[in-house]
């Protein structure tokens, strides 16, 4: 009786031993793999790459499917695209350009099982494109410096500026940067140059500039014909020649010249009722200069203090501001503009002593490199520059004589 216990015992080890490897067995990981291309430490890379890797072959007959993982990290842990059921994945959404990306990928069964890639790959993406010819060399709008251009309700736009003698209140819109819509040709606000414009509260802003005396009122539209005053008198003193941005849900205005250089810092919640940041800012008083968002931080980049300026400046609330280099690798220069794209900082040209094309980048404020020492587009400044569609704009400006041409680099 004992031998027969001890004989069904050792039968259902067995089965149960048997069953155990079984199930190990169907639940193998797939086996590895290789990516293929984008090929490892390729440069130039297109912004909407084709990924392409091996198969892994499951060996229990499993179906397989793919994560793409893919970010600037060199062990990368963004997933890019998920469920992958081919050996290749061609980008949907653009990458950044002048960028080093790595990107692996992970090879799943249906039982829950992975495999990760045999190597992580990694590739740098190529630079700006940048085109030969303008957009339009001749917009529907006259030429102008000193104007300002914003993005709103999917549409780029220009706000007066000035042309030779004269001073402009119209305001213009295009959908592709070539065909132009005057919204109006005699806005409410006065005839002037140096001003700034913002899209904030989901409205377009004009504030301060040149009318034949510096100015502090402050405007907005909701279509950029009819504008209404927000105020006719801000807190801040009149001037032109200074900066705006949007940031912390505020309307921001930085520096400019009212009579002196400025370095002060106002902020406004409203548009109305202007509040003052700070008096004396770490970076000199200036004018001309470009500021900008950029991660989370505001900025101050070169300008005119009585002599040109490269150096770049950071805050974080407004009020105490943080050098990040006194000496930028692009010259000192005012009449420049500043755009946030492709996750980096922008500058394009401006007036060193002699009006420039070329276009620097950033990706810390601190270290710059030059995206090229001459585009196609004339050296100038007192132009303006968007990010619209995907692409990098530069409308305008003076380069001896008042341009109305429009320009793009993606």
């Amino acid at each position: 009786m004992k031998k027969s216990i001890l004989i069904l015992f050792t039968v259902l080890l067995t089965t149960i031993s048997c069953s155990k490897n079984d199930d190990e067995l169907a639940n193998r990981t797939p086996e590895t793999f290789n990516l293929i291309g984008a090929t490892n430490g390729a440069t130039s890379v297109g912004l909407m790459p084709n990924f392409i890797w091996t198969a892994a072959t499951d060996p229990d007959g499993d179906p397989v499917t793919y994560d793409l993982y893919l970010d600037s990290n060199e062990n990368p842990t963004t997933l890019f695209a998920g469920d992958i059921s081919t050996t290749s994945y061609q980008a949907e959404e653009r990458l950044f350009s002048t960028n080093q990306y790595y990107w692996k990928v992970v090879a799943k069964d249906n039982k829950g099982n992975a495999t990760e890639s045999e190597d992580t790959y990694s590739f740098t993406t190529r630079n700006l494109n940048f085109p030969n010819a303008p957009v339009t060399a001749n917009a529907a709008f006259s030429e102008r410096s000193s104007h300002a251009t914003a993005v709103f309700d999917n549409k780029l736009w220009v706000i007066g500026g000035r042309i030779n003698g004269i001073r402009k209140n119209d305001v213009w819109f295009s959908t592709d940067g070539s065909t132009w819509t005057q919204a109006t040709d005699n806005a409410a606000f006065s005839e002037r140059h140096s001003h700034t414009t913002a899209v904030f509260d989901n409205k377009l802003w004009v504030i301060g500039g040149w009318d034949g005396g510096n100015k502090n009122d402050v405007w907005y539209s909701t279509d950029g014909s009819t504008w209404t005053q927000a105020t006719d008198n801000a807190a801040f003193l009149e001037r032109r020649n200074h900066a705006t941005a949007v940031f912390d849900n505020k309307l921001w205005v930085i520096g400019g010249n009212d009579g002196i250089r400025k370095n002060d810092v106002w902020y406004s919640t409203d548009g109305s009722t202007w509040a003052q940041a700070t008096a004396n800012a770490a970076f000199s008083g200036r004018e001309s200069h470009t500021t900008a968002v950029f991660d989370n931080k505001l900025w101050v980049i070169g300008g005119n203090d009585g002599s040109r300026k490269n150096d770049v400046w950071f805050s974080t609330d407004g009020s105490t501001w943080a050098q990040a280099t006194d000496n930028a690798a692009f010259s000192k220069r005012w009449g420049h503009t500043t755009a946030v794209f492709d996750n980096k900082l922008w500058v394009i040209g401006g007036n060193d002593g002699i009006r420039k094309n070329d276009v620097w980048y950033s990706t810390d404020g601190s270290t710059w490199a030059q995206a090229t020492a001459n585009a196609a587009f004339s050296g100038r400044s007192s132009h303006t520059a968007a990010v619209f569609d995907n692409k990098l704009w530069v409308i305008g400006g003076f380069d001896g004589d008042r341009k109305n041409d429009v320009w793009y680099m993606d």
